[in-house]
């Protein structure tokens, strides 16, 4: 795919919930596409559907009305060139930091060789080196969070999803990880570099992306579709980058 060319594409998109209370609208009449090689962040207040918005795009759940579509195609189900980060790591306790990176790729490579040179090529590219045979419990948040990137990167996906990825980090940690993420996104020889990622940090998201979607409170709607004209790497001094803030800022507000 060239870079101009839509990966995926929300077309009026609602999901609606029915709880004891009745029926809930989380998401509301959402359309946007993101292109090949786009680096894009969705923010909102609490409750304004993201997480909801991410697993809509991988297929975890259908929406309510309006369609998806994903290089062209309808999406039905789980779409198996996307993989997702989640902010509380979902490794599994009794499986070593290798074993759970090869999770995802025991259902599609029977060669169990080559899901190990799969395993150790993404072991050294986000510096996980020396910790194959541990387990989580013995990790940092840091590096469970490395463990979780690395896991959703073996697979090879076209498309990354991230929800929340550095919000459970201390600051030092967030900012190696942000900048190990960009060399990732940045990387052409990597099958991935379009990158959909979920955030409350609204700095975080001027830095790294080429376009922040707002999200409105519940039920979620876009209210911003901010398109970041800054060259990387990003000062937050910039007045600029300042700008950029505060624009989005006022949407949220």
């Amino acid at each position: 795919m060239s870079k101009n060319e839509v990966i995926i594409e929300m077309k009026n998109v609602s999901k609606r919930f029915l709880l004891t209370q009745g029926e809930v609208t989380v998401l509301q009449d959402i359309s946007f596409q993101a292109y090949e090689g786009e680096f894009i962040t969705l923010v909102g207040p609490s409750g304004a559907g993201k997480s909801t918005l991410l697993r809509l795009l991988i297929g975890l759940m259908n929406p309510s009305s309006g369609d998806i579509y994903y290089q062209g195609k309808l999406q039905k189900g789980m779409n198996d060139e996307c993989s997702m980060v989640f902010q509380n790591f979902g490794l599994l306790p009794w499986l070593t930091v290798a074993q759970n990176i090869e999770l995802g790729l025991e259902s599609r490579i029977k060669d169990e060789l080559q899901r190990r040179e799969i395993v150790n090529r993404y072991v050294t590219k986000v510096g996980l080196e020396g910790y194959e045979e541990a387990y989580p419990r013995e990790l940092s948040g840091g590096m469970k969070q490395r463990v979780g990137l690395a896991r959703a990167l073996a697979v090879e996906p076209s498309l990354l999803l991230m929800d929340e990825p550095f919000s459970s980090l201390d600051v030092l940690t967030s900012i190696n990880l942000r900048n190990e993420l960009l060399d990732i996104w940045s990387d052409r020889d990597n099958v991935v570099n379009t990158m959909i990622m979920v955030t409350h940090n609204i700095e975080e998201a001027v830095e790294l992306s080429d376009r922040i979607i707002v999200l409105s409170n519940r039920p979620g709607k876009i209210v911003g579709d901010i398109k970041i004209d800054l060259p990387r790497p990003r000062r937050k001094r910039d007045p600029q980058f300042i700008e950029y803030v505060d624009r989005v800022f006022s949407l949220l507000a």
